[in-house]
């Protein structure tokens, strides 16, 4: 069944209602395609043996596009479907005779914000959808992910116990707009011919054909994303989008049971990681009707409203106010990482930063190190970052952290807040598919056509890579260019400089990307919900140091003693749960105790179990050799404890957070 076809089947549908009413459907709700899976040629998990291939590499159908993004490359090694995760039955920890197939229905849908913006929608219904405890998971996707990322990683938990999950992409997922051959694509992942797309188009680069035209004719090959060049800042909305796929998700529950689906006796549980997480925590601040029951928040990218009386003390270091934004750490880290790297050879994936020595002596030239010598350079750039307010354990990572992309990000996220298109190439970065050279080239066909199953919802991805127009030989890929104030390839401190700027200075365009952030900035109100949020100390990219430590604190402020807010951080975890020789060895997954806390709130819920202390969780790495460490074993990864010891316990009250180290 095609995307086209099954569009009239449920048209825009009407007016806003209550989503426990089945005669009306939410206002803003497009309904796009219902399919049915028999669980054994093919599931809702995407578990099937099938092989992951297309029959025209050029035209991918849906279908082929939906497994292959679903497609989990587990590794069994770091416990991921051997000790936790679809293929495992919790309850018994054995595999589940069928491989955790889920048989079920998926509507595939959007829902329209009010400024204009778009959402993907995913609904599932498992075959065994329980109706003596009626449950919805709702799952925003982790950072810019399309809609079926989180299947996988939290949606199957709610499959496996009966409840409706339902996903929101958050208005990000993977819009891609190639500029040149002006292709788009779809809701489904096909692409189409932008005038031919319409309303199917998942994003079309906001730009008249003429103005088009012309910014091909001074930057060809250009390719616009969704997650960065919307000019309608999606962060603003997380948190109603979360609620308008709760609401969609009782509409279609009705409108498929003839009704039944009351909120008033439905449980419903959002869970999500990363900026999933900081979803979660933004829906449950926004929720004054009482949708949600509780939360589970992995990893929360939140971004919290600055407030003088948040404290949080760590083995008896004060840091006062330490919330951070996103942009504000990540452009700190991107300029001193790169020469950090230098003071710490053997961390993982040290020896791909190629240019370390070179932005060392850029950022000296510029006045932003003292030290004399190179070993002295590394050394001061890591002391900066751990004076900014980075834990000591993500040291480690610091050549990750910069390899995986921060400037690439934070450019994203200066466009995003900012509101900036395409056109505006904001400090001189865009997006093109490149060359071994670096040059910008056309995109490959083959490679457009599945980049809805590849990208993170943004470069870098595949060929396709941030570039940097200002390299005085031309346009070049940002990590091969020169800047022109140094002459150095030294991975664009110009760039990463400009930056730094738009996310602290007092520009214009500054001034506007920061009046996007405050457009979304938590408080910590939840309103009593029972909250769990899960974190690794050890997390470069989203440092609980900058996150959900003062979220932590805020919440105190905002409900004191009635607080249902619970923090685990997790030792020796990082952000992507990596198994790449270097953190097979140093990292244990945190994902496993995402689950973990997912269960302590459903117990919660429904058998009035006690949510666990805050509290840090000491866990064992692997150990061994980078690139065969031992199996993980649950030895590993303690449980979360009811009551932790004394030396383990998270204290909080009024506004200071008291950690261990």
């Amino acid at each position: 069944m095609t995307l086209r076809g099954t569009l009239c089947l449920g048209a825009a549908l009407a007016v806003l209602a209550s989503p426990t009413d089945a005669a009306e459907a939410p206002k803003g709700v497009t309904v796009l395609r219902h399919l049915t899976f028999d669980g054994v040629t093919d599931d809702l998990v995407g578990l099937t043996a099938t092989p992951v291939s297309y029959v025209d590499p050029l035209h991918p159908t849906a279908a082929e596009l939906r497994r292959a993004t679903m497609a989990i490359r587990a590794d069994p090694a770091s416990g991921w479907g051997r000790l936790f995760g679809p293929t495992i039955d919790a309850a018994t920890g054995q595999p589940y005779p069928d491989g955790g197939r889920v048989a079920g229905e998926e509507y595939l849908a959007y829902t329209h914000a009010p400024d204009g913006g778009t959402s993907a929608v995913l609904l599932q219904i498992p075959a065994k959808l329980s109706r003596d405890r009626r449950c919805i998971l709702a799952v925003p996707q982790a950072g810019s992910f399309g809609i079926y990322h989180d299947i996988s990683t939290t949606g199957f938990w709610g499959l496996q116990h009966g409840c409706a999950v339902v996903y929101t992409d958050k208005g990000h997922g993977t819009g891609a707009h190639d500029l040149e051959s002006d292709t788009v694509t779809l809701i489904d992942g096909t692409t189409a011919k932008a005038d031919k797309a319409g309303d199917l188009s998942h994003f079309t680069a906001p730009l008249s054909p003429k103005a088009r035209a012309a910014f091909l004719a001074l930057w060809p090959h250009r390719i616009a994303f969704k997650a960065a060049n919307s000019k309608l800042n999606p962060e603003s909305q997380w948190g109603e989008d979360v609620l308008r796929a709760i609401r969609y998700a009782f509409w279609q529950l009705n409108a498929r049971d003839g009704g039944g689906w009351m909120s008033g006796d439905t449980l419903v549980i959002v869970s999500g990681n990363s900026n999933g997480g900081g979803a979660t925590l933004y829906a449950g601040e926004k929720d004054h009707e009482g949708l949600i029951d509780g939360l589970v928040a992995g990893e929360p990218q939140v971004q919290v409203r600055p407030d003088p009386a948040v404290r949080v003390v760590r083995g008896g270091k004060v840091r006062a106010n330490g919330a951070r934004t996103l942009l504000d750490y990540f452009t700190f880290a991107n300029l001193y990482e790169p020469c950090a790297v230098l003071a710490m050879p053997d961390a993982p994936m040290a020896a791909r930063v190629i240019h370390a020595a070179e932005r060392c002596a850029s950022l000296k030239q510029a006045g932003l190190l003292d030290a004399a010598e190179l070993a002295g350079q590394a050394r001061e750039s890591q002391d900066r970052l751990l004076a900014y307010g980075f834990d000591p354990e993500t040291a480690v990572l610091n050549a990750a952290g910069y390899l995986i992309g921060p400037d690439a990000t934070a450019a994203k996220y200066v466009s995003d807040h900012g509101r900036f298109g395409v056109e505006r190439r904001i400090c001189g970065y865009s997006y093109a598919s490149l060359d071994a050279e670096g040059k910008p080239r056309a995109v490959p066909p083959t490679e457009f056509a599945e980049i809805f199953a590849k990208a993170a919802g943004g470069a870098p991805t595949g060929s396709i890579d941030l570039v940097n127009d200002n390299d005085p030989r031309g346009p070049r890929r940002n990590d091969m260019s020169i800047s022109p104030s140094t002459g150095r390839a030294d991975y664009n401190l110009d760039g990463a400089r400009c930056l730094r700027e738009l996310a602290i200075g007092r520009s214009a365009d500054a001034r506007r990307v920061r009046a996007g952030i405050a457009e979304f900035l938590a408080d910590g109100d939840l309103h009593g919900k029972p909250t769990i949020i899960i974190h690794g100390r050890a997390d470069n990219r989203v440092p609980p140091a900058f996150s959900s430590r003062p979220y932590l604190a805020a919440n105190s402020l905002k409900e004191g003693a009635a607080s249902k807010l619970r923090y685990m951080e997790v030792e020796n975890a990082e952000h992507f749960g990596f198994a790449m020789p270097g953190f097979d060895t140093r990292f244990v997954p945190l994902a496993y105790y995402n689950l973990r806390a997912l269960d302590m709130v459903w117990e919660a819920l429904t058998v009035g179990a006690a949510l666990p202390d805050s509290q840090i969780v000491r866990t064992r790495p692997r150990g061994g050799a980078p690139g065969s460490a031992p199996a993980l074993s649950l030895e590993n990864i303690p449980p979360i404890a009811i009551k932790p010891r004394a030396a383990d316990r998270i204290l909080v009250q009024q506004g200071i957070v008291s950690l261990p180290d």
